[in-house]
């Protein structure tokens, strides 16, 4: 981020937030967002290697080397983010959204949420109980290794 300090820490487009570049440990993000982009918290981050043998060892009898061992990319999200406010206006959390904040504590959400996307807090490790409203829709293992409680209200 410049060091600029007039410069705001969010990416908006069309009431999309679609990058946090701070480097706060509370997060106020500004009224009148609608949704919570897809990976918006957190970074992409590139391996060497897909979980196989070391570079240039056997592996049952087979040769290893640079060549054929994959790179991956995953999503890890901000270590320093330990609470979030969501304003009124935010109606969906997309997918990936805050994956891996994993000292993510508290995230205070708005009562006009309707949809949680896939991922969207998978492993939020300190995340322990977050309250939605009863009929916003939860995806698929968005919650996935956070140790999370969903309460309906």
């Amino acid at each position: 981020m410049s060091s600029n300090p007039n410069q705001s820490p969010f990416e908006i487009s069309n009431g999309e937030l679609i990058k946090y570049h701070g480097n706060q440990a509370v997060v106020h993000v500004p009224d009148g967002v609608v949704r919570i982009g897809e990976g918006a918290f957190t970074k992409p981050v590139t391996f060497l290697g897909y979980g196989g043998p070391p570079p240039m060892c056997s592996w049952d009898g087979m040769e290893t080397s640079e060549a054929n061992v994959g790179t991956h990319e995953e999503l890890y999200g901000f270590e320093f983010i330990r609470e979030v406010y969501l304003p009124a206006s935010v109606e969906t959390i997309g997918a990936n959204a805050f994956r891996s904040c994993v000292n993510l504590e508290r995230i205070h959400m708005p009562g006009r949420l309707r949809h949680i996307g896939t991922h969207a807090f998978a492993r939020c490790y300190r995340l322990k109980q977050i309250e939605v409203p009863e009929d916003t829709i939860i995806e698929y293992q968005a919650f996935f290794m956070s140790g999370t409680c969903v309460i309906r209200i």
